[in-house]
């Protein structure tokens, strides 16, 4: 190998080295960011609301905004 192309192959190295540990930095975080938004969803899943309903107690009526009002005579 000619001396003047052993401090070109050693830049190409470095590069590819700091390009490959780059990738693995960029691959851990977003494998952690999977893993933490998989476990959130099991902590905490979603409960679907029902409108009307409220915990120990049965349907309750509600006025709608389009629904007048009753007015005693």
């Amino acid at each position: 190998m000619p001396f003047a192309l052993i401090p070109a192959a050693l830049g190409v190295c470095f590069f590819l080295m700091w390009a490959f540990i780059g990738g693995l930095i960029v691959s851990d975080s977003r494998s952690a960011a999977q893993r933490e938004r998989d476990s959130d969803s099991v902590i905490l899943p979603l409960v679907p609301h029902r409108l009307g309903l409220s915990i120990g107690r049965g349907p309750t009526k509600r006025l709608r905004g389009s629904m007048p009002a009753r007015v005693a005579s």
